[in-house]
This record gives C-alpha cells, sequence and structure tokens, in this order.
C-alpha cells in the first residue's frame, strides 16, 4: 500500500470549505460522489482538530436501529454511556437530543456536525431530511459558526433527495460533487516517483480513484501491480466490479446492464441503448442515465454546435476502472480466478488487444484534461466551446468523428488527432486527418491541425510542418 497519508490534490475544494469556515454565519454543506472518491477523507482531513462531531450511516438497518446506532456514536462522542441508553423514537427527538449534546459541549461556539453515508442513516427515505429542515431552522441556522455537513455516495439520493429536495432548497450554502483526481495529481500521490508513462498507464487502467492508488505498492511498477490486482486470484480489482454497485443504487440489476451494454460500444444513444436493453425509453430510464452520470460512471457526448438535447447525443462510459474491467478481467473470470502467478500477467499488458484499447483510453484521458491541452496550446482565453466531435454519416456525405476540437472566438478551430502509438508518427497520418478537415465543413475558418502523441513523429512528417504543433504526453502531463 502506498506509505503517503497526506491529502494530494483537492486545492479547490479545500478553498471552498475554508470559505465557509471563515463565515461568520452558519454553513449547511452537501458533498456526494462515487464511491472511493475520497468524501469523507476530504472532511475529516480539512475538519482535523476544528470540533468534528463525525456520525457514519450503517447499512441495512431499520429507522429504530438507526436512531439507536446514532445515539451510540453520540455517546461515543461525549464520553456519556447514558446517550445510548435513551429512548427515543424518531429523528426530530434525536436532534433535540444532539442539539443539548452540543449545549453542553465546551465546543458549542465552534461545531461541525458531519452525516457520513446520509442515505443509510436516512433509509433512503425522505423523513430524515424533513426532521432536518425541522432542527436547521429551529436549532442551528442561526448560530455562528455551526456547520453541518451532509454527505453521500449515492448520488442520485443526494440529488434528488437532498440537493433538489423542496426540505431544503436555499438552505445550502455549498454543493460539492467530487470528482477523481487529474493526472497531475496522481503524479503527485506517487511524489513524482513514477514516470509519465507509468502514470499515463495508471490513468488509463484505474483513473484517479484515491482509493484504487492507495492499493498500489509504490515498490513495485506500476505493470506488477496491475498484474497481482487484476490478473490473479482475489486480486483487489477482480472483485470492485461486484462490490462497486451494491447498495449504491437501488435497482442495482439495470445499472448493472446499462454499464455492460455501454462497455461494448465506444457510445450509444438513448434508442440504440433502449432496444440493446430491451426495455422502455421512458422517463425512468432516462433518470437511470442521470444517476449514473451524476455518479461518474458514464458521460453524455454532444457535439459542440448541437443543442443540449440534441437527437446526437450519445453515452458512454466515462469510468477507467470499468473500462478495464470489461475489456480484461470479465471476459477471463475463470482464468483469473485460477491464477497466482502475477508473471503470466504481463501476456495481456503486451497483447495486441491491450494496444488498441490504449488507444481509446488514452483518446478519453485527453478529453478529460482538455483545459490542461488549452493551456499547452496557450489557447485558453481563445476557446470558447469544445470537445470530441462527431457527424452521422447520411445520403449526401460520409460520417465524421474528430478526437477533440476547440471552437474559438477568433476565425480558427483548432482539430487535435489523438494517437497512442508504440512507434514514431509518419507521413501515412495525414492523408487520414485531411479527409476529416474536409468533412468537418468550415471554408471559412482556419483549421489549426494538433497531433497529441506518446512517442513523437518521424523526420519527414515533422518536414512538412503538416501539424501547427506536435505535443507529446510527456510535455502535457510532464
Amino acid at each position: 500500500m502506498s506509505p503517503l497519508s497526506h491529502l494530494v490534490g483537492r486545492k479547490y475544494e479545500l478553498g471552498l470549505l475554508q470559505r465557509e469556515y471563515e463565515k461568520t454565519s452558519s454553513s449547511l454543506i452537501v458533498l456526494y460522489g462515487r464511491r472511493r472518491i475520497g468524501k469523507t477523507r476530504l472532511i475529516t482531513e480539512f475538519y482535523e482538530g476544528k470540533h468534528l462531531w463525525k456520525f457514519d450511516g450503517v447499512e441495512g438497518l431499520t429507522k429504530p436501529a438507526q436512531i439507536k446506532a446514532q445515539l451510540s456514536q453520540l455517546s461515543t462522542l461525549r464520553q456519556d454511556k447514558l446517550y445510548a441508553l435513551v429512548d427515543c423514537k424518531n429523528w426530530v427527538e434525536f436532534f433535540k437530543i444532539l442539539n443539548n449534546a452540543i449545549l453542553k459541549s465546551p465546543h458549542k461556539h465552534r461545531m461541525t456536525l458531519f452525516f457520513d453515508e446520509l442515505p443509510y442513516i436516512a433509509g433512503r427515505q425522505s423523513e430524515l431530511i424533513a426532521a432536518l429542515k425541522w432542527a436547521w431552522d429551529n436549532l442551528w441556522q442561526d448560530k455562528p459558526d455551526f456547520t453541518l455537513v451532509l454527505c453521500g455516495s449515492i448520488a442520485s439520493f443526494m440529488i434528488k433527495k437532498v440537493v433538489q429536495s423542496s426540505a431544503l432548497y436555499g438552505r445550502i450554502s455549498l454543493e460539492i460533487c467530487l470528482k477523481a483526481l487529474s493526472m497531475l495529481e496522481v503524479s503527485d500521490f506517487f511524489g513524482k516517483k513514477k514516470s509519465i508513462r507509468e502514470i499515463l498507464n495508471l490513468y488509463m487502467f484505474c483513473g484517479g480513484v484515491p482509493e484504487y492508488l492507495r492499493q498500489m505498492d509504490p515498490k513495485e511498477s506500476i505493470a506488477q501491480n496491475i498484474a497481482r490486482l487484476a490478473f490473479c486470484k482475489d486480486g483487489y480489482f477482480v472483485g470492485e466490479f461486484a462490490r462497486l454497485f451494491k447498495d449504491v443504487f437501488a435497482e442495482e440489476a439495470i445499472y448493472k446492464k446499462i454499464i455492460q451494454c455501454l462497455a461494448q460500444y465506444k457510445n450509444l444513444k438513448v434508442p440504440e441503448l433502449t432496444q440493446r436493453l430491451g426495455v422502455s425509453a421512458g422517463g425512468g430510464f432516462v433518470e437511470y442515465l442521470g444517476n449514473l452520470e451524476s455518479a461518474g460512471f458514464i458521460k453524455s457526448v454532444i457535439p459542440w454546435n448541437s443543442p443540449p438535447e440534441s437527437k446526437l447525443k450519445r453515452y458512454r462510459l466515462n469510468d477507467e476502472y470499468l473500462l478495464f474491467y470489461f475489456k480484461f478481467i470479465h471476459p477471463n473470470l475463470r482464468k483469473i480466478q485460477e491464477n497466482t502467478n502475477p508473471q503470466s500477467a504481463f501476456s495481456y499488458l503486451n497483447s495486441r488487444v491491450y494496444n488498441i484499447w490504449a488507444g481509446f483510453a488514452f483518446e478519453r484521458l485527453c478529453l478529460k484534461h482538455a483545459s490542461l491541452i488549452m493551456q499547452h496550446l496557450q489557447i485558453d482565453q481563445l476557446v470558447k466551446d469544445y470537445g470530441a466531435y462527431f457527424d452521422r454519416a447520411n445520403n449526401n456525405k460520409e460520417g465524421v468523428q474528430i478526437d477533440l476540437l476547440f471552437l474559438r472566438h477568433d476565425p480558427v478551430v483548432t482539430l487535435c488527432e489523438i494517437k497512442y502509438h508504440q512507434g514514431l508518427i509518419g507521413k501515412w497520418i495525414i492523408p487520414e486527418l485531411e479527409k476529416k478537415v474536409v468533412l468537418l465543413e468550415e471554408p471559412k475558418k482556419t483549421i489549426e491541425r494538433v497531433l497529441i502523441t506518446t512517442e513523437g513523429i518521424t523526420e519527414d512528417l515533422k518536414d512538412s510542418q503538416y501539424f501547427s504543433r506536435v505535443l507529446l504526453a510527456d510535455e502535457i502531463f510532464g
């Protein structure tokens, strides 16, 4: 396991929390994000030494048992056994008891309450949220220097029942949806002791999920870690898919089916998804997609020149681990569950299939770091929109897909071709890209051609001056 214990990254979120902490009025903070993303760590690190009372949800308990569990935690916090013996029948009563405990605390003038895994505490019902509204309005909102933090991994519950609830409308002062760490932050996680190429391969494998990074042994290479953790019996990532969705979504089966379907295709529109799954395309299905997107597992993609509700909107799998799991782990589960030799796994990582997969993975990685690419191209102040571009084929023209396109305020379009390649890129790429330029149909604008790759280009391609800029992965992420 990584020996690093300090919090890496999260500068933006820490800044938001600091601003709230410095207020002289009360704060109600809502924090959510997928499992393993570091929500609990963020709050406990920031509020360390700041009089934090933390309450944990216990999975699967009835309401009376859940209330009893919270009273038991209060008993431990106050070091008073009597709290655990109190007969409390509902959440309003619990919050009255909790408030009395706060008033008796020497830290009553600077207090933070942290309810972690709130959906478990609430039993996924709205009753607790209504009681929280009462407690906030009647006990806490007028207290200066008081903070209430509500946190959960079930994004659908946190958004629908908390953020968008009428009960807490207008009361939430800060909402944070915690995302994965960036490539640069992952490099910092390892103290910059791993090469950019190793960090690149790690990110393509499991993204910037802090808990996944902590599984890595820094004494081993990234390839050795992947072999041991993903291709050996009892490896952490072999069973992670089964754990990941358990109790995060109430309708676990349909969510898994959506993920499995998207894993087979680069991207799909809603009608294509529903047809393959054999389900109706009603509001309920769109809500499932929204929940998965809020959790960060999938992403909707719309061409930059299309309206938000365009029929061209497509959904793609956005989670690096899930993409790797369905390409390499799931098809080989039987072999993996019998394998105790990490050395045998290197055949997977040196195969032609891996190289093809890495090409798509590198493309996704670059799209996630488009803002960083803008900065390296020195066009971040000029860009008004960006993203992948695709247009359907019809009777009059071929379809076209462009890896990354920057639409600018000046009459220039920056077109980026992204290539994960083991060797140097040669002049063979010119006809391939020029065809895309023609199909883009932007005759009134200058097309700036940029190549983003891993190894570099040949001398003859360099001499052709076809690309205005060639960016190497080492340059972008170094």
